[in-house]
């Protein structure tokens, strides 16, 4: 895998920035597209790199206003008490504590979730999502941070570390769990697309530190991470329209059709 052409680094980059934001699991779509399309040799750890990249760099063009707000507020609310009050420093804190149980299990238990990274495995997680998806409520009217508990941070955050097993959607179990707790739709997947910026930031921290592996083409390094920018642009745009549309359920037949799928042919 380590000379992957440019063809197979762009399938892999579209897949990873549609399914990365819209509530159907982007490693278990991952999986399932090196599996059934290329062979199932595994993915090394530039792909996740490379992939992240382009999703992360699309969450931070599409959030830019949002993050540019929390992080002023942080800025000024360490300067003096009143600023406090500023929705930017709760935006702030709202993420950090929604991203703390994601970055606890991940570093505690995330070898574990990596050793059954496999179809089977995976068809099970996307049972789940599709569960999850098919049960989730049209959310509330709770559309500014000042009208979000911490409370509601945390049980987001847990919501996202369910996603470390393979085939469970981040986006879908924390918008979803944010929908349940009263959240408006648009701010739920704002909130989530925030936590994904945050810990997407860790794992490419913790990706880059040992840098790229030797014998890597840059071609499609830079294909993967293009495509999945492109794409994961796209996808975060559509599910603005599918909340706001109120058809968040009509992704569950899909995954559910999905996890079938891959119980048949794995």
């Amino acid at each position: 895998m380590g000379g992957m052409d440019v063809f197979h680094a762009l399938v892999l980059g579209l897949v990873q920035g549609l399914t990365e934001f819209l509530p159907v699991s982007s490693s278990g779509h991952l999986v399932l597209a090196d599996r059934f399309l290329f062979g199932g040799h595994g993915l090394p750890l530039w792909v996740d790199i490379a992939s992240n990249t382009g999703t992360f760099l699309a969450a931070l063009l599409l959030m830019r206003r949002e993050i540019l707000a929390a992080l002023a507020g942080l800025v000024a609310g360490l300067r003096s008490w009143e600023a406090r009050r500023d929705p930017g420093w709760r935006l702030f804190w709202l993420v950090t504590v929604a991203s703390v149980p994601a970055a606890a299990v991940g570093l505690l238990v995330k070898d574990v979730f990596e050793a059954i990274n496999r179809p089977f495995f995976v068809a099970l997680g996307l049972l789940f999502t599709a569960l999850v998806l098919w049960t989730t409520p049209a959310g509330g009217d709770r559309d500014r941070p000042e009208r979000v508990g911490y409370r509601e941070a945390l049980l987001g955050g847990l919501a996202q570390a369910l996603a470390i097993y393979p085939g469970v959607s981040r986006s879908g179990t924390t918008i979803s769990a944010f929908l349940r707790l009263g959240l408006a739709p648009e701010f739920a997947a704002r909130l989530s697309f925030l936590m994904y910026a945050a810990a997407s930031l860790g794992v490419l921290l913790l990706g880059l530190k040992d840098g790229l592996p030797t014998g890597v083409a840059l071609a499609p390094v830079l294909a993967m991470a293009a495509a999945a920018f492109a794409s994961g642009y796209a996808a975060m745009l559509l599910l603005f329209g599918v909340l706001k549309a109120g058809k968040f359920r009509l992704f569950a037949p899909y995954v559910a059709a999905v996890a079938l799928l891959t119980l048949l042919l794995g």
